[in-house]
């Protein structure tokens, strides 16, 4: 019966050895975690901080430039220094509106057109590839 007992503590005593290590080997493992989520939200700091930094330097850039500052006749116009003199410098835009196009231009009385019907093509199956546009 001692036999019994002795072998029954011995497997106890194991069995609380390798409890404690575990938990020894999970706090380890969570003070490695809470150390690289430490390290990991300083670098998105920093980064955020550099972001940050970086918008306030174009936007004090914009407004020294003038680029910021808008007058009652519109946008500030922009002329790049290369194209100054070169043939169509100072013509309009291509994507500059056409007059009488946009919000808030008058409309036609006259109605839309639209396409033609055109007869079912008998070679078409439906798959969309026999456009005729």
């Amino acid at each position: 019966m001692s036999d019994d007992m002795a072998g029954m503590k011995a497997g106890l005593d194991g069995l609380v050895r390798e409890q404690a290590e575990r938990r020894a080997l999970r706090e380890q493992q969570g003070e490695e975690i809470k150390a690289k989520s430490q390290e990991y939200m300083t670098k998105q700091v920093q980064a955020a901080e550099r972001y940050v930094q970086h918008v306030r330097e174009m936007a004090n850039r914009k407004t020294k430039s003038g680029w910021g500052v808008r007058d009652a006749g519109g946008p500030p116009s922009f002329e790049p220094e290369g194209f100054a003199g070169e043939p169509g410098a100072g013509a309009a835009s291509p994507f500059a509106p056409t007059p009488g196009t946009g919000p808030g231009a008058p409309t036609s009385a006259e109605p839309r057109r639209g396409r033609r019907h055109r007869a079912a093509d008998p070679d078409d199956d439906g798959d969309g590839f026999n456009n005729p546009w």
